[in-house]
C-alpha cells in the first residue's frame, strides 16, 4: 500500500469513529446520579435526604418521577452484584437510594434501592424454622450488643468463606452448617424483616503465641495477659492441615509478609488467627513481632540501644533495654528520623516499638513528644 493510500485509510478510520461516539453520544445523553434517603414517594414525586454530618443538616431535594420511571432493587452486599424488579410501592421513608435522572436534571429514569445489611456473631440459628439471631456489636463501650432474630427467605443464597483468604474460599452453603459464634453478614429486605443472603466465616482470635506443638498442630494463645487480681485468659486452639500460615517481617515492605510452615512460627509472636465456620480449627494464621509501648528512658545512638519503661501496674514500671537492627525504621514526631535525633526528656517521649518474630531486636520505632499527634 502506497504512503497516500496508508494516510486516507487512516483518515477515513478516524472519521468514521468520530461520527460512531457522536451517534452513541447522542442515543446516549451523559445522566446525572443523586443518592440519598427517602424521606417521601408518591406517584409523580420523590424526595430525597442527602449529606448531613454532625452539625450540618442534609439537604433535601424532590424530583419529579417520569412515567415509565425503572424500579430495580440491588445490594453492596459481599459478592452480590445483581439487581432485581421492583415497584414504586414497595418504596418507603427510610430507604437509601440511588437515582438517575434525566439530562435536563428535571425527571427520575431509574431508582436503585438499596437493600439493607446487618452483620454480627451468630447466637442462635434454627434451620427447620428457617430463622437465626445475630448479636450486633454495640454501639457504645462496655453495653451489650443487640440480639435480633431474623427469618430467613427460602430461596436465601448461604456462602460460607474457609477462612483461608484463597481467592476459592468462598463456596455455596447450607442453613444447617451455620453454627454459634460465626461472624455473619446479612442482605436484607427491604423492610429488614427476611435474609436474602448469608455469608458465613469465622471470628477472628488475636494474642500472644505462649506454646506451640509444630507436630500436634496446637498452639496456646494469651488473649489477655494477667495482670492483678485479674487471671488474664488463654486458649488453645487447632491449626487445621489445610490452613494458611504467615509471618509478617515487621518492615512495612511489600513482600515483607510471606508463606511458612507453622514450625517457622515463634513463641512469643503476636498472631492473629482466622477460625472455622465451626470454631474447630484456625483456618489462616498471620504472625508478626510482638509491639511494645513505654517511655523512653535511655538511648545509645553508637551501641544502637534504648532503654523503655513498660508499665506492669499503676503503680509498677519495668525498665527493659533493646537493640535496633540496622535496617530498622526509625519515626520521631511524624518525620523519618535517626536514633541520634531522638530528645530525651522528663516525659518521655512515648515510644511504640515492633519487634522482630524471635523478638531479639527492634524493627522500627516511632517515638512522640507528650502533646503531639
Amino acid at each position: 500500500m502506497s504512503t497516500n493510500m496508508l494516510r486516507t485509510a487512516l483518515l477515513l478510520a478516524a472519521l468514521l469513529l468520530g461520527l460512531v461516539q457522536q451517534a452513541n453520544a447522542q442515543r446516549e445523553p451523559v445522566r446525572s446520579e443523586m443518592r440519598g434517603v427517602i424521606k417521601s414517594v408518591d406517584a409523580g414525586a420523590i424526595t430525597i435526604a442527602m449529606g448531613g454530618g454532625r452539625d450540618v443538616a442534609p439537604t433535601e431535594k424532590s424530583y419529579a418521577l417520569a412515567k415509565d420511571v425503572e424500579i430495580a432493587f440491588g445490594s453492596a452486599f459481599r459478592f452480590v452484584s445483581a439487581v432485581r424488579e421492583g415497584k414504586l410501592k414497595d418504596l418507603s421513608a427510610g430507604i437509601t437510594v440511588s437515582l438517575s435522572l434525566s439530562a435536563d436534571q428535571k425527571n427520575v429514569e431509574s431508582i436503585l434501592a438499596e437493600e439493607p445489611t446487618a452483620r454480627g456473631m451468630l447466637k442462635a440459628v434454627d434451620a427447620k424454622k428457617r430463622t437465626l439471631t445475630i448479636t450486633s456489636p454495640p454501639t457504645q463501650r462496655e453495653q451489650p450488643g443487640e440480639d435480633k432474630t431474623y427469618t430467613v427467605a427460602a430461596d436465601a443464597e448461604i456462602a460460607i468463606d474457609d477462612g483461608r483468604g484463597r481467592r476459592f474460599s468462598i463456596r455455596e452453603g447450607r442453613l444447617e452448617e451455620l453454627t454459634d459464634g460465626a461472624i455473619v453478614s446479612l442482605r436484607l429486605s427491604l423492610d429488614k424483616t427476611q435474609v436474602f443472603g448469608v455469608v458465613a466465616e469465622g471470628a477472628m482470635v488475636m494474642g500472644v503465641i505462649k506454646a506451640i506443638d509444630a507436630g500436634k498442630r496446637s498452639l496456646t494463645l494469651t488473649i489477655r495477659p494477667a495482670r492483678g487480681d485479674d487471671a488474664g485468659e488463654e486458649r488453645t486452639l487447632i491449626v487445621a492441615k489445610e490452613a494458611s500460615v504467615f509471618v509478617d517481617d515487621g518492615k512495612g515492605r511489600r513482600l515483607s509478609i510471606k508463606e511458612v510452615k507453622l514450625a517457622d512460627v515463634p513463641v512469643g509472636s503476636t498472631v492473629m488467627a482466622k477460625l472455622a465456620v465451626d470454631q474447630s480449627f484456625i483456618m489462616m494464621l498471620k504472625a508478626e513481632g510482638p509491639q511494645v509501648l513505654g517511655l523512653l528512658k535511655a538511648v545509645d545512638a553508637e551501641k544502637r540501644t534504648i532503654t523503655i519503661a513498660i508499665p506492669k501496674s499503676r503503680e509498677e514500671v519495668d525498665e527493659k533495654t533493646y537493640t535496633l537492627s540496622k535496617d530498622a525504621r526509625i519515626n520521631y514526631d511524624g518525620n523519618e528520623a535517626k536514633l541520634a535525633d531522638i530528645k530525651i526528656g522528663e516525659n518521655g517521649p512515648f515510644v511504640q516499638l515492633r519487634l522482630t518474630l524471635d523478638q531479639k531486636t527492634v524493627q522500627s520505632l516511632t517515638a512522640r513528644q507528650p502533646g503531639t499527634r
